[in-house]
């Protein structure tokens, strides 16, 4: 199988993911309603979801090792679109968190398979992640503007959750097709585990999913109540977030291998932080705060893919190392998105701009660390630092 055909196919999978993961931010009062719910008590969801992501983290390098990539992959598929199904159809947020926690298990393979497999299918893995990611992204922007759609047409902003899981059913078989890469896995891929640099981007990792699916979740929130925007408008400025971080990752694809992953990282960090930092200021001001939101994900784009490159550099041929790492990371939508949704509740929307302040910082902080950390190995310090 040529690369690029398993880059599409996986990538197809990964549109799926954004679609629905995108599409429940704008969904939440819906839900809300079927479960007979505060909005706010719905940030579980998020919770539940990402419980399931850090359960698969806990033993997929073994399983990949045990099953192969592909295995692991098309399993994701069929939990995530099984658990995504029932979170929109369930009248009881026992239900919802559930499908929730099922969807989070199958991301969780999804997530290390997925990438893990297109790493080691091209040599120039900065820029072929960013693609395999780009698909995420268009996912996202679709999610909210088929909300909108659904909400005008039958008054049912779920549905769109619906559609999303029943793709990512039917791409179940042509996963199960997916072929082993033939190649050697890169010196970087191979090499002995590098533990401080591994743990670190794993706390990096946590820190930016927490954030990434806090901005997504509760970003047309803020905007309706932050900002004052109707709730159509708000939907579309979600949309916007996501586009930019499309924007973003398109870029990254072709600048990613030159810059090298530490320095496109410390770019996008500090991005991120200054894009918080101009919505915390401009909450009165609805133009002023939508070039925030855009400026937030542009920074967010390349963010994701470029951690998952150098987490595997660090696990090298370790799967415990990668399992450590991929646990650490996936269990930051345990708790920050639905701490997102806590501080607007009681401080305002705008301490949900304050948190993205806070988490930047720490992400900058961590990836120093993970630095020293990654040129401990003259090979990988050389790659590194681009």
């Amino acid at each position: 199988m040529k690369p690029s055909l398993a880059l599409l196919i996986v990538g197809t999978l990964y549109l799926g993911v954004g679609w629905m993961l995108s599409a429940i931010g704008p969904s939440l009062p819906a839900l809300a309603r079927q479960a007979g719910h505060e909005v706010t008590d719905l940030g579980a969801i998020f919770t539940a979801f990402s419980l399931g992501g850090v359960l698969a983290s806990v033993g997929v390098g073994a399983a990949i090792q045990r099953w192969g990539l592909r295995t692991v992959i098309a399993a994701g598929s069929a939990c995530m679109g099984a658990g995504m199904l029932a979170l929109g159809l369930s009248p009881l947020l026992a239900g919802m968190l559930i499908g929730a926690g099922v969807a989070g298990f199958g991301y969780g393979g999804m997530l290390a398979g997925g990438n893990l497999l297109i790493a080691r299918l091209y040599r120039g893995a900065a820029g072929a992640l960013n693609a395999l990611n780009l698909f995420f992204s268009v996912g996202s922007i679709g999610g909210p503007l088929l909300v909108a759609l659904m909400l005008a047409v039958i008054g049912q902003p779920q549905a769109a959750i619906w559609m999303g899981a029943v793709l990512m059913l039917g791409l179940v078989w042509p996963a199960s097709r997916l072929q082993e890469p033939t190649q050697a896995p890169s010196a970087q891929m191979s090499g002995p585990p590098r533990w401080l640099a591994a743990v670190t981007l794993g706390i990096l990792m946590f820190t930016y999913i927490g954030t990434e699916i806090g901005i997504g979740g509760w970003i047309a929130l803020i905007l309706e109540r932050g900002v004052g925007m109707i709730a159509p408008l708000a939907a579309l400025g979600s949309s916007l977030f996501w586009g930019m971080l499309t924007a973003g990752r398109m870029a990254a694809v072709f600048w990613g291998d030159r810059l090298g992953p530490i320095r496109l990282l410390l770019l996008c960090v500090s991005g991120l932080g200054l894009g918080g930092l101009l919505l915390v200021i401009g909450m009165s001001q609805a133009s002023l705060a939508l070039a925030a939101v855009a400026f937030m994900g542009l920074s967010c784009g390349p963010i994701f893919p470029t951690t998952i490159l150098l987490i595997t550099q660090a696990a090298g041929r370790s799967p415990a190392a990668l399992s450590v790492a991929l646990t650490i990371g996936t269990g930051g939508g345990l708790f920050l998105p639905a701490l997102f949704g806590q501080f607007i509740g009681w401080f305002g929307p705008v301490s949900g701009a304050i948190m993205v302040v806070v988490d930047a910082a720490c992400m900058l902080l961590l990836l120093l660390v993970a630095r020293y950390g990654m040129k401990r190995d003259p090979a990988v310090a050389e790659m590194s630092v681009g």
